[in-house]
């Protein structure tokens, strides 16, 4: 009875491992199979045209033109997705002067994804018979080509030299975009009392004299002081004169009324009696600014 149960066991135990070894082939072969399935995907794509780039997505440019970033990224008809080197990329984008930085990455299966952010142009510079656009950084491009949409060129500067020069880039950088291209040009005006004076001539033909350490954060909120002023249905000042951004803000009459002046050689005259009204007026257009500023806030 005793040899029979162990005859038993034996039987019964070989009959275990027998399925055991059956079920970890299976597992093998599986895996093999899912190994070898994906092994042939790989393949497939690599040796077809799946893998080669077919479409590249840029976004963020505003003055270099699409042209010139596919130059410098240099995807070819027969780059592949596997071999492109998104780093090389990058680094050749930010060789530009314009181009503060880039992003490139790849997007499956056959796209890449081009993200630049741009420096501002924030003025230009008159030499010879050119016009050289300033960054933000303070570097000239003398040899832009303005192949791009051009949305941020900034005014023209003159007078500025050295120090003033970098000054005045700093403030405009803190302008929006938008602030600046309402500016058509500004000179550095220096008076015996007031050695930081400049003068800005705006698209709208409105002068405005200001202080180039204060200019930048005073002129964010141009647009609502121009808003503020009274104007005839032709869009002309009612009352012709200039707006006094050097301490506080205010808007000056010309003393002589005149609205023949040229908007680049306007000189700032003398505060008249009419001066104080004035004065209340527009401040009180931008103490309704800065409470709705409050509000927003």
């Amino acid at each position: 009875m005793a040899d029979n149960v162990k005859e038993f066991d034996s039987d019964y135990l070989k009959e275990k491992r027998e399925k055991r070894r059956k079920k970890q082939k299976q597992i093998q072969y599986s895996i093999f199979g899912v190994l070898l399935f994906i092994i042939i995907l790989i393949l497939i794509y690599m040796f077809t045209p799946l893998s080669k780039v077919n479409s590249v997505k840029i976004t963020g440019n505003d003055n270099v033109s699409k042209n010139t970033i596919n130059k410098a990224i240099n995807v070819n008809s027969n780059a592949r997705m596997y071999t492109y080197s998104t780093t090389k990329a990058k680094n050749k984008l930010e060789d530009n002067k314009l181009i503060k930085n880039a992003d490139v990455k790849k997007q499956f299966p056959n796209k890449l994804s081009v993200k630049v952010t741009e420096k501002q142009i924030v003025g230009l510079v008159k030499k010879k018979d050119n016009y050289v656009p300033i960054l933000e950084d303070g570097s000239e491009l003398d040899d832009y080509d303005n192949d791009g949409n051009a949305t941020d060129d900034g005014p023209i500067l003159e007078g500025f030299e050295k120090d003033k020069k970098e000054k005045i880039i700093q403030q405009l950088a803190k302008m929006p975009a938008n602030v600046r291209s309402m500016i058509a040009e500004i000179k550095y005006a220096p008076q015996e009392n007031s050695q930081s004076q400049i003068k800005l001539f705006t698209t709208d033909e409105i002068q405005i004299l200001g202080n180039l350490n204060t200019i930048g954060n005073k002129m964010k909120y141009y647009p609502q002081m121009s808003q503020s002023l009274d104007r005839d249905e032709s869009g002309n000042l009612k009352k012709s004169g200039y707006i006094d951004l050097s301490v506080g803000a205010s808007f000056i009459p010309y003393s002589g009324g005149s609205d023949t002046q040229s908007t680049s050689e306007q000189n700032v005259q003398k505060k008249t009696s009419e001066e104080s009204e004035a004065k209340d007026e527009l401040q009180s257009a931008l103490n309704r600014i800065a409470d709705k500023s409050k509000e927003n806030n």
